[in-house]
């Protein structure tokens, strides 16, 4: 029998007959530009890219927008509340997406109430702390330019969009994108890549 990581979440789910499952999951599809959730948005509920792409970040104390994730089919992101008042981010989108979003009190019931549900999740919150724990440890062990080129290498793969067409991850970013993820600035991203 497939394991959810091979079928994904929503597979599972499905072929389980989950009680609740089409009162608590939603799907969402966004263009490309639109703004998933603002940093006013605190309860934003769970949300799994099913095809294309989003950013998230924030608002530095100087009122500057940066970013801090690109992800991408298969991940998981939202549920701000969990991390208190303090916190916020903002989500745009790269590409035509869709999403599904997922009811806060649904999710939490299924990993709670799951064991291998539990694993899954799991799983997928190491799998972001290692994107970022690596996205840190190239802004350490790398050069400026490097971190550019390690970076914009790793983006160089095909997603599918909303719409069914397949585009270059990095060819959906900006400079500045380049740059914030990097701790460098657009015009070194900009002289590195061209």
């Amino acid at each position: 029998m497939p394991t959810i990581m091979e079928k994904g979440l929503y597979a599972y789910l499905t072929d389980r007959k989950e009680a609740g499952l089409k009162e608590n999951v939603i799907t969402k599809k966004l263009k490309k530009g639109d703004i998933l959730y603002d940093t006013t948005q605190q309860d934003t509920g769970i949300f799994e890219i099913v095809s294309g792409a989003v950013k998230l970040g924030g608002i530095s104390n100087k009122g500057k927008e940066y970013i801090y994730e690109l992800l991408t089919p298969g991940e998981f992101f939202g549920n701000l509340a969990f991390l208190g008042p303090d916190f916020c981010e903002f989500c745009k989108v790269l590409t035509a997406t869709e999403l599904r979003y997922y009811k806060t009190p649904y999710f939490k019931h299924l990993i709670t109430h799951d064991p291998q549900l539990a694993d899954w999740a799991f799983s997928k919150i190491v799998f972001r702390w290692n994107k970022t724990e690596s996205m840190l440890a190239n802004i350490r062990s790398y050069e400026p330019r490097e971190r550019i080129q390690v970076l914009y290498s790793s983006l160089q793969r095909k997603i599918m969009t909303a719409n069914g067409r397949e585009v270059f991850l990095n060819k959906l970013i900006t400079y500045q994108d380049i740059a914030d993820l990097t701790a460098t600035t657009r015009q070194l991203a900009a002289d590195t890549i061209h």
